[in-house]
């Protein structure tokens, strides 16, 4: 029978990345905190589902450091649109920065503007949204010449005054392997 995971642990690991100014690898984290490898790596694996941690592959290495927010981070975004579903706001510049893109790069536009006709449905997501009042999500795989990604948006209506003013999404990156 497997042996549950210790919270403390998990919050001990936290607490210690947390002091850090660069990455560390899993061998570094357990001989720092005195606890063996194998149960660093399951729960770093656990804090990383929780997007409380990332891991970046350096050749053979993998590197870890806390996430910030889990808005900071290069696996979840925000977005607010306006009622012509044109972006406004951008948050989650390492998530953005991983395609190419800074968060200045779709102010103003819609999804279809920046990237092509072929990500105009993203933009109907938001629409519709608006519409219906009801929250949506879009499954789109976004590709360009830095990164390609499965990206799955959760749009929810934007209210101001009781009426709805636009919307405000959030996006979950996943790597395509």
């Amino acid at each position: 029978m497997a042996k549950p995971l210790d919270y403390n642990i998990g919050q001990t690991i936290e607490e210690y990345l947390g002091k850090q100014n660069q990455t560390k690898t899993i061998t570094e984290i357990s001989r720092e905190l005195d606890i063996g490898r194998n149960s660093i790596a399951k729960h770093l694996e656990l804090l990383k589902i929780q997007g409380l941690v990332e891991e970046r592959a350096v050749g053979q290495a993998k590197l870890w450091s806390l996430t910030a927010t889990p808005f900071d981070s290069d696996k979840y975004g925000v977005s607010i649109r306006d009622k012509n579903a044109r972006h406004v706001y951008s948050f989650g510049a390492k998530a953005l920065s991983k395609f190419g893109f800074s968060t200045e790069t779709f102010n103003g536009k819609t999804t279809a503007e920046v990237l092509g006709s072929e990500y105009a449905d993203v933009d109907e997501k938001a629409i519709e949204t608006m519409n219906s009042g009801k929250p949506t999500m879009s499954h789109k795989i976004y590709k360009t010449s830095k990164n390609e990604a499965k990206v799955v948006q959760y749009f929810f209506p934007n209210f101001a005054n009781n009426k709805i003013i636009g919307t405000i999404s959030f996006a979950s990156i996943i790597e395509v392997k």
